[in-house]
C-alpha cells in the first residue's frame, strides 16, 4: 500500500536523524532496563478476588477511589542520596551522558540511591523511608527529548525491601523543562479523573533535594526545584485502578496501526524478536499478542467494514473520548506515540489510555517558548489523525465525523473555563514560587515577567482548539510526499492521494524553489489531477532544491503535506529537499 510505504520511509528518516555514532570506551552503556516485575507474586494472590468484585463491563471503567487521597495543592519533599557506585559511575556521568551521546536507544546504567520523604528541613523518620541509611532504590534519567534538556527528569525505582510509596514502586519525577507553565501534564491528568470512558494516573508535586556521594564527597542536600510525579503505567497501575492486571498493556513508540508482520509476532514464534516488536509497541504487561494481531489484521483488511472492526476490537466511547480530548487540549503528538493500548485478558477489545500531555494547552495566539512553525495547518482537528490507518479509515465515514463532533460537545461540558481556573488556581502558589527562584528560574524558557499572563492562557486553550477544529473541517486531508526519483532525463515527483470529508474534487499544485522559504520559486504547475508529475531535468536547477505540493478543493480550501524540515530552530512545513546532479 502506497501510504504504508511512504510512512515507513518517513520512519527510517526519523531514525537516521536521531542516530549518532556510539561513543567508544563506555562500558557502562546498557539498553533501557526491562519493565519492573512489580512484585508479581504478591499481586497474584489477591488479583482474582479484587477483579471479580468489580461488575464486568465492556466499557472502560476505572476504580476512581484511588484518587481520594490526592491533594492537588500539596507538595511532597523527596530526598535523594546518590551512593558511591561499585562500577565507578557518578551522578555527573548520568546527567551528562547525552552531551556526547545522542542515541536515545541507549541509556547510562542506573545508579544506586536512597530515596526518603521528609519536609522542608530534611528526611523525616515518621515518613516514607525517612530513617533509611542503605540503598533502597535506583535512579536513572527518564523521558525522550527531555533527556537532552539541561535540567533532567528522573525515574526512581524502589527495591523490594523499601515497600511501596502510596502504593507505587516507581517515582517518575518530571521537570517538564519545555513547559513554561509547569502544569500542563498535571492539569490534563486531573481532568481525566472527571471524564467518563477514560482513565487517569495519580500525580503529585514534588520538591526534590539531592545529595551526591557518587564522587566520594558530601556537600549535603542540594535543592533541585519543583518536579511533578506521575504514576507508572504497568501491572500495578492496572491493579490499583480496578483494571485487569493480567491483560496486555502496550505503549505506542512508533505505531501507525499497520500490521507490521516482520515485527509484531506471537511470543512463541521462532522469529519473534522482542526488541524489534518494541520499536513499534513497548510491552508493559502481557506476553500473549494474539488479540493484538487479530485486531491489526482486521484494521488492515479493507474488505471489513471499519465500523464492524471498531465495534469488535474497540470501545467506541473510549475511542471518541480519546480523540476529543486530544483535539480540545491541543495534544497533537499522539498520532503514532504518547498513548497506551490496554487489552483485558479475556476480551478482544482495546482501550486508549493517555500519556504525556506537557505539550498540550498551547494557544496559537502566542508562541513563547515554541519553535517558529511548530503549529502546522494539518495538526488542527481531524487532519492531525490522518497519518494512522485506523483513524483514517474511521474518519472517512461521515457519521463517525459527526460522532467526534458530538463527543467534543460532551467533553466541553466537563473541560470548562471555570473548572480550569479552579484547578490552575490550586497549583499557582506552588509553581509561581518555584519559577521565580533558582534552580527553576534558570531553566525557564520564557521571560519570567510574562509567566502570569501565559499561565492564565491555559483557561482559553480548549475553546480555541474547538474553534480551530470547525474552521479546518472543510480542508482536504494532508498526504506524504515521496522522495523524487530520477528516471532517465526526467525527475518523477509523487505524493499520496488526498481526501475531502465533504466529497469535493481535489487538485494539486507543485512548486520548486532554491530556498527553503520559497522566496525563489522557479517552477510551478497548478491544477494537477494526478498524484505525480515528471519534470525534465533541464527544467531543474543543479544542487539543493526544495519542493512542495498544495492541495485545493472546489471551495478553495487548501492543505499542505505532512512533511517538514527543522532547521535553525524553525519548522518549515509541507516540503521536502532534493538534489540535482
Amino acid at each position: 500500500m502506497e501510504l504504508e510505504g511512504i510512512m515507513k520511509r518517513k520512519n527510517n528518516i526519523l531514525w537516521l536523524m536521531c542516530f549518532v555514532l556510539l561513543m567508544p570506551g563506555c562500558s557502562y552503556l546498557t539498553q533501557p532496563p526491562a519493565e519492573d516485575q512489580e512484585y508479581q507474586d504478591a499481586i497474584a494472590g489477591s488479583t482474582t478476588d479484587i477483579v471479580n468484585s468489580i461488575p464486568y463491563s465492556e466499557k472502560l471503567v476505572e476504580d476512581r477511589k484511588v484518587y481520594e487521597q490526592d491533594d492537588d495543592s500539596s507538595v511532597v519533599h523527596m530526598y535523594l542520596t546518590v551512593m558511591e557506585q561499585e562500577e565507578g559511575q557518578t551522578f555527573y556521568d548520568l546527567n551528562h551522558f547525552y552531551d556526547m551521546q545522542e542515541d536515545l536507544t541507549l541509556s547510562p546504567h542506573p545508579l544506586k540511591a536512597i530515596i526518603q520523604e521528609g519536609d522542608e528541613n530534611g528526611p523525616s523518620p515518621e515518613m516514607f523511608q525517612g530513617d533509611q541509611e542503605l540503598a533502597n532504590s535506583t535512579v536513572e534519567l527518564r523521558g525522550n527529548t527531555t533527556r537532552l534538556a539541561r535540567q533532567k527528569s528522573f525515574q526512581i525505582k524502589l527495591e523490594e525491601q523499601a515497600g511501596l510509596w502510596k502504593g507505587q514502586t516507581i517515582l517518575n519525577l518530571n521537570k517538564h523543562p519545555f513547559d513554561y507553565t509547569r502544569v500542563r501534564n498535571k492539569l490534563s491528568f486531573d481532568y481525566f479523573e472527571e471524564i467518563p470512558n477514560f482513565t487517569s494516573m495519580r500525580t503529585q508535586f514534588v520538591k526534590l533535594h539531592v545529595k551526591d556521594l557518587s564522587e566520594g564527597e558530601n556537600s549535603g542536600f542540594v535543592d533541585y526545584g519543583l518536579y511533578t510525579h506521575i504514576e507508572q503505567p504497568n501491572k500495578r497501575f492496572l491493579f490499583s485502578h480496578g483494571l485487569d492486571p493480567n491483560g496486555n498493556l502496550y505503549k505506542a513508540n512508533f505505531f501507525e496501526f499497520f500490521r507490521y508482520p516482520d515485527q509484531i509476532k506471537l511470543a512463541d514464534d521462532p522469529e519473534y524478536d522482542k526488541a524489534k516488536f518494541e520499536e513499534v509497541l513497548q510491552i508493559r504487561t502481557g506476553e500473549d499478542h494474539t488479540n493484538l494481531i487479530e485486531m491489526l489484521d482486521s484494521v488492515n483488511d479493507y474488505s471489513q467494514n471499519i465500523n464492524d472492526v471498531i465495534d469488535t476490537h474497540y470501545d467506541r466511547d473510549n475511542y471518541l473520548t480519546w480523540m476529543a480530548i486530544n483535539i480540545l487540549m491541543g495534544n497533537t503528538d499522539t498520532t503514532t506515540q504518547n498513548f497506551f493500548l490496554y487489552n483485558p485478558i479475556n476480551s478482544k477489545k482495546f482501550y486508549f489510555l493517555p500519556w504525556d500531555y506537557d505539550d498540550a494547552w498551547k494557544l496559537e495566539a502566542n508562541n513563547e517558548g515554541t519553535d517558529i512553525g511548530d503549529v502546522t495547518k494539518w495538526n488542527r482537528g481531524i487532519s492531525n489523525f490522518w497519518g494512522s490507518v485506523l483513524h483514517q479509515r474511521f474518519l472517512k465515514d461521515p457519521d463517525n465525523v459527526e460522532a467526534v463532533e458530538d463527543k467534543l460537545s460532551e467533553v466541553l461540558n466537563i473541560i470548562t473555563p471555570e473548572r480550569t481556573q479552579e484547578l490552575i488556581d490550586q497549583y499557582y502558589p506552588i509553581v509561581n514560587e518555584a519559577v521565580r527562584q533558582n534552580p527553576d528560574l534558570s531553566g525557564l524558557p520564557i521571560r519570567v515577567e510574562t509567566f502570569d499572563d501565559l499561565y492564565q492562557d491555559l483557561v482559553y486553550a480548549p475553546d480555541e482548539k474547538s474553534s480551530l477544529f470547525y474552521e479546518n473541517l472543510g480542508n482536504p486531508m494532508p498526504v506524504y510526499m515521496a522522495d523524487p526519483e530520477k528516471i532517465e532525463n526526467h525527475m518523477l515527483f509523487s505524493w499520496g492521494a488526498s481526501y475531502d470529508l465533504q466529497g469535493d474534487d481535489l487538485t494539486y499544485s507543485i512548486e520548486i524553489s532554491k530556498t527553503i522559504d520559497f522566496a525563489e520559486t522557479y517552477y510551478s504547475k497548478k491544477n494537477l489531477e494526478d498524484t505525480q508529475i515528471e519534470i525534465p531535468l533541464k527544467d531543474l536547477r543543479k544542487g539543493e532544491n526544495f519542493w512542495r505540493i498544495i492541495i485545493t478543493d472546489e471551495e478553495g480550501n487548501t492543505q499542505e503535506a505532512f512533511d517538514r524540515i527543522y532547521l535553525n530552530d524553525i519548522f518549515y512545513n509541507g516540503l521536502k529537499e532534493f538534489f540535482v546532479d
